[in-house]
């Protein structure tokens, strides 16, 4: 399936895809990604999440404490086994 936004090449969304999984692998307490550099900065996350979702990957937004007590923090975590292995796209 091509990428309808041209700047998340399929290598550029399966390295997302592999970051969110090793989030969620590595803090299954806090899957919670907010960029993956450097191809998906913070303010492209929920553009290029927004494609995986699109292609099927169950890809959704969790909000965790900011900085600021009482602001929270938009991130992106991946719904999947930590023994699933990543798909290609």
């Amino acid at each position: 399936m091509r990428a309808t936004r041209p700047e998340f090449r399929d290598r550029i969304l399966t390295q997302l895809l592999e970051a969110l999984h090793a989030r969620t692998t590595g803090h299954p307490d806090n899957p919670g990604l907010i960029a993956s550099w450097p191809d998906v900065p913070e303010d492209r996350m929920a553009a290029a999440s927004a494609e995986l979702h699109r292609r099927g990957h169950p890809v959704f937004r969790v909000y965790v404490e900011g900085a600021k007590p009482g602001l929270k923090r938009e991130t992106w975590a991946i719904a999947a086994m930590t023994d699933e292995p990543v798909s290609a796209l």
